[in-house]
């Protein structure tokens, strides 16, 4: 191109430098912003889904376990174990149900119901290890260990499942064994007046007896013998019939007593 034709053609601008930087910067900013927007739109929702119903499930049955693991279910298991094992309600066959119903709802438990059961199991623990409550379970196993099967049946017909009680039932059926051993003492007490009674009335009349007994041997051995051969030897048993003469007189063959 001749010098004359470069004068003639437009002059070409350049750019700033500092601007194309910038623009360059904002282009490449875009193209990533879309990338991970493109990314986010073909495995976002898998991952959110698999996220979704992963977390909440692991995390209760991890909950669950730290509950189960922990120091203070550990002390209320071994507590509520114990007692069955020397209670005296429930036969062996109903500690039998009683355990694999606990551990029925416990497996259907979630971590927050586990947590009320915990707490229903504790305070039921503690009423059970009240003087009241152990004064109770002393009486009612003395109580109960007298009765035939069927007998114990029928009174603990109306004891609930220790499982199905919370904690003011169980402290309304340790009144009503209270109320009951109350009563049963007190149904005690008047048999054992009574039989004193009948004890001393009849150690009163053995008593009389004897003294009669030995009042009539005294006058017995004060009183003279009654003889018909001993003179003045009293009157005799029948005094209304004239007493028989005797009489000595001799015959053929000899002397002999006539009446």
């Amino acid at each position: 191109m001749s010098e004359q034709q470069a004068a003639r053609s437009p002059a070409r601008r350049k750019a700033p430098v500092g601007i194309t930087s910038v623009a360059c910067s904002m282009l490449a900013l875009a193209w990533c912003l879309g990338a991970v927007e493109l990314v986010s739109a073909v495995a976002g929702p898998a991952a959110v889904e698999k996220e979704t119903d992963r977390d909440p499930y692991e995390g209760e049955l991890a909950r669950k376990a730290d509950i189960m693991h922990g120091d203070r279910w550990q002390r209320a298991i071994s507590e509520f174990r114990q007692w069955l094992a020397v209670q005296r309600v429930y036969t062996p066959a109903e500690v039998r149900r009683i355990k694999s119903d606990f551990n029925a709802r416990v497996t259907g438990m979630s971590s927050y119901e586990l947590e009320y059961l915990l707490d229903s199991l504790d305070a039921k623990l503690r009423l059970l290890d009240t003087a009241e409550a152990r004064d109770a379970k002393a009486w009612l196993g003395e109580y109960l260990s007298a009765m035939s099967d069927a007998r114990r049946a029928e009174a603990l017909r109306g004891v609930p499942n220790i499982l199905d009680m919370n904690a003011a039932q169980l402290w309304d059926e340790i009144v009503r064994i209270d109320r009951t051993r109350a009563a049963v003492r007190q149904r005690q007490q008047g048999v054992e007046q009574r039989r004193q009674v009948q004890v001393d009335r009849a150690g009163d009349s053995r008593r009389a007896t004897a003294s009669a007994s030995q009042a009539a041997a005294a006058v017995r051995r004060s009183a003279p013998a009654h003889s018909p051969y001993r003179a003045g030897g009293g009157s005799p048993p029948f005094s209304d019939v004239p007493p028989r003469r005797l009489s000595i007189s001799v015959g053929p063959m000899g002397a002999f007593v006539g009446m």
